[in-house]
């Protein structure tokens, strides 16, 4: 396979355009490439490291073994002095440590998963550098969003920085990476249908501003996803383009909104009380059958297009080999139903199905059971 580019429909990468929506898009990212070989892929970034410089390279300690090293290489080749931290985690320690490394720098370049690029993200944001996304894995759509995704104490929070100027997708790196990761990225991706309909309900209720070409990025982002698990999961370039896409669609309208609904609310709140194992994309998943299934029960508009239902969730993470119950990543009814009453006040500011449809008590742990989420011994005595 050779190099090829991730194309974005109706999209100018790396340019400022006026939009039907009536507003001005600027999406600091240049081109987005995906092949077979991270040589060859590396040879995409000769005309941004012509002139040689100071890089360093961002990565964690098992990725510096898988590609680290080899990018490290590349620079050094293009005239760069280079430097490699290791990170392990994004809270603010991290990204001080890589603000100080880097201070001075001319590029910055993550090589690894989530941790990794938020990091790099966001050191590189505060520095005003640019920086190049190298990821080894797929497990959430941060590879190319201008969101960091940073501890902030317990509490995991969503930072506008600035997206990768270019972002180099290796197949083999991603296709060799954990199950589980390839499952929670796909997981993420899914949500991305209950996220579109808050998005749609705080603009037809609220009057919320929103973009129908990032609406429709997002959504085919959605249908890639599909693409990726109908496919058996054996052709990559779909979840590259979804995750793509997604990261595209943030940056267009300078929010998460197009890809964070009361899903990740839920997922945020679990994240707060610090209780369950579940990965990023796998709650989230979770959030989505349960908002897709309260959405069923409310009076909320109606939308065609890309919405999925709660059993269709179901159905694509089960398929995909995502947790489909929160037993799975150990979360216990009462934190659930907690989650489920309280996420909302989270960001109030984002409408959600969960703002239009409040829950009690009651109906949370209905919820819960409607969409078997709980295990017999999870199960309420009456």
């Amino acid at each position: 396979m050779p190099v090829s580019r991730i194309d974005i429909p109706n999209i100018r990468l790396g340019e400022e355009f006026s939009c039907s929506c009536g507003k001005r898009h600027r999406v600091a990212t240049r081109q987005l490439f995906f092949g077979d070989s991270l040589e060859t892929l590396l040879t995409s970034l000769d005309d941004i490291t012509s002139k040689g410089g100071h890089a360093v390279i961002v990565t964690g300690p098992r990725t510096r073994l898988i590609a680290g090293e080899t990018v490290k290489g590349y620079f050094a080749s293009r005239g760069f002095r280079t430097l490699v931290i290791e990170v392990e985690r994004a809270d603010l320690a991290t990204v001080a440590e890589v603000e100080k490394l880097a201070s001075g720098c001319s590029l910055t370049v993550a090589v690894g998963g989530g941790n990794v690029i938020d990091s790099c993200k966001y050191a590189a944001h505060t520095l005003g550098v640019p920086f190049i996304s190298i990821p080894t894995t797929i497990s959430h759509d941060g590879i190319a969003s201008p969101v960091a995704s940073i501890l902030l104490g317990s509490r995991r929070t969503s930072i506008m920085a600035t997206p990768p100027v270019k972002v180099v997708i290796a197949e083999p790196l991603i296709r060799s990476s954990p199950k589980r990761l390839i499952a929670s990225g796909c997981a993420d991706i899914l949500a991305k249908s209950t996220a579109l309909r808050d998005w749609l309900l705080g603009h037809i209720i609220k009057d919320e501003y929103l973009c129908e070409n990032t609406l429709n990025l997002t959504a085919s982002a959605l249908k890639d996803v599909r693409s990726f698990i109908d496919g058996g999961g054996r052709d990559f370039l779909p979840l590259a383009s979804a995750a793509a896409k997604c990261g595209v669609a943030m940056a267009l309208v300078g929010s998460s909104r197009p890809c964070s609904g009361a899903e990740h609310l839920f997922s945020h709140y679990l994240d707060m009380v610090g209780e369950g194992l579940g990965l990023h994309g796998e709650q989230v998943g979770l959030g989505a059958i349960l908002m897709a299934a309260r959405y069923e029960d409310s009076d909320a508009p109606p939308v065609k297009g890309f919405e999925l239902s709660s059993l269709d969730l179901k159905n694509y993470l089960s398929r995909a080999g995502a947790p489909t119950s929160i037993r799975e990543i150990n979360i216990s009814t009462e934190t659930a139903v907690r989650a489920l009453l309280e996420c909302k006040n989270l960001r109030p500011e984002r409408y959600t199905i969960l703002h239009h449809a409040p829950l009690t008590q009651t109906a949370a742990l209905k919820l819960l059971k409607q969409t078997d989420m709980l295990t017999e011994t999870q199960q309420p005595k009456e």
